[in-house]
């Protein structure tokens, strides 16, 4: 870690509230969400959009298997904290994606829930096995990421558009959302980026619809939540306390301004007008664009800066890193690596406990 990372982790970490207590949580964003539909359609965008082999995201992202959740909980599991706990993924869940045949049939736009979508994939079980082995034993604990992870209208006027890339995805099941040189009016991924007081509203609309439907099929409310890209503006506080978040993950805001993003740098601890409570993500363990063969010591290195400023590690580590749908090189990488590290932080922090968000979001608003 060079000297300005090294002061930027420090900075992250110093102010604002602390605990004693050594704590790790692993969120880990786009779950259920549809990206390369496979490896033959990820051949044919290679062919037509090469500059996306630049992203790991239209490299390797598709839609989660049943093989990698069972192969995934069967690393978590090996492992148990000072109280028994194994460590748990927070997977940071979209409820809902584009419905492609009944688009494609009605000329509107149309979502599916995340349910309907595993099993058009024929992954009839994966929902089922999420629920019993994942939530049930906190090994893979859903919370709210948005309803899909794009913004409807400028999905669909992409889409429209036969010489846009995103067409030839959309024909072929996927999602590239590739924003290189794409203006903000185009960029689709970032579900809460608003440009006009009608996008505040549908996104107000959507982030309700998202929140409620998240409970029905999860089975509970989502306490707390991580915009898409961490695009969001502050309009959209009172409806999810409304609808029972008490916490947001994505303490470095960029707020829509005129067409160009504004950041605000929230601390740990802040909190907003009505209460919801700001923390932030400071370790990465992301295999999947990690350019460092040592990437599991700067990990490590990151949570020993957290815990010598009294913060929990919060570990950024994208679903893209755990599937298979593409190519299995990069999940089964990332699981060889997450075992040892998870190996070594045990070993190097014996008192440590593992926790996921919900968790957090509790023990930040009654103390330590």
């Amino acid at each position: 870690m060079n000297v300005r990372a090294l002061l930027a982790k420090n900075y992250i970490n110093f102010r604002g509230w602390s605990t004693k207590r050594k704590i790790v949580i692993i969120e880990s964003d786009d779950w259920g969400s549809v990206r390369i539909a496979n490896a033959e359609v990820a051949g044919k965008l290679a062919n037509k959009f090469p500059e996306g082999k630049k992203s790991p995201f239209l490299e390797y992202d598709g839609l989660e298997r049943k093989e990698d959740l069972e192969l995934l909980l069967d690393v978590l599991d090996k492992y148990k904290d000072v109280k028994g706990n194994s460590p748990v993924i927070t997977a940071l869940s979209l409820t809902s994606n584009p419905d492609f045949e009944l688009i494609d049939r009605t000329g509107e736009y149309h979502s599916e829930t995340i349910e309907k979508t595993y099993q058009n994939y024929g992954e009839n079980e994966l929902f089922q096995f999420w629920i019993t082995e994942g939530i049930k034993k906190n090994l893979l604990f859903p919370q709210f990421h948005g309803k899909e992870h794009l913004f409807p209208e400028r999905y669909f006027s992409r889409i429209q558009d036969e010489n846009d890339t995103e067409h030839f995805a959309f024909i072929n099941k996927s999602i590239l959302g590739s924003n290189n040189s794409v203006a903000r009016n185009k960029n689709f991924l970032a579900a809460f980026e608003y440009h006009n007081d009608r996008d505040k509203m549908n996104i107000e609309i959507r982030t309700e619809e998202g929140l409620n439907k998240f409970e029905e099929l999860f089975g509970f409310r989502s306490v707390s939540f991580c915009p898409s890209q961490s695009i969001y503006g502050d309009h959209i506080f009172k409806i999810l306390k409304d609808n029972g978040v008490l916490a947001i993950q994505a303490g470095q805001q960029f707020v829509p301004h005129n067409m160009t993003l504004k950041k605000v740098d929230h601390l740990w601890g802040d909190k907003t007008s009505n209460g919801i409570v700001f923390w932030r993500r400071n370790c990465t363990f992301e295999p999947s664009k990690s350019k460092k063969p040592d990437f599991v010591n700067e990990c490590l290195k990151e949570i020993e800066i957290a815990f010598r400023w009294g913060k929990p590690a919060v570990i950024n580590s994208h679903r893209v890193n755990y599937t298979s749908r593409v190519k299995s090189d990069v999940r089964d990488i990332t699981l060889a690596n997450l075992d040892n590290m998870l190996k070594i932080i045990l070993k190097k922090w014996p008192d440590v406990e593992f926790l996921n968000s919900a968790d957090l979001a509790k023990l930040m608003h009654v103390g330590n």
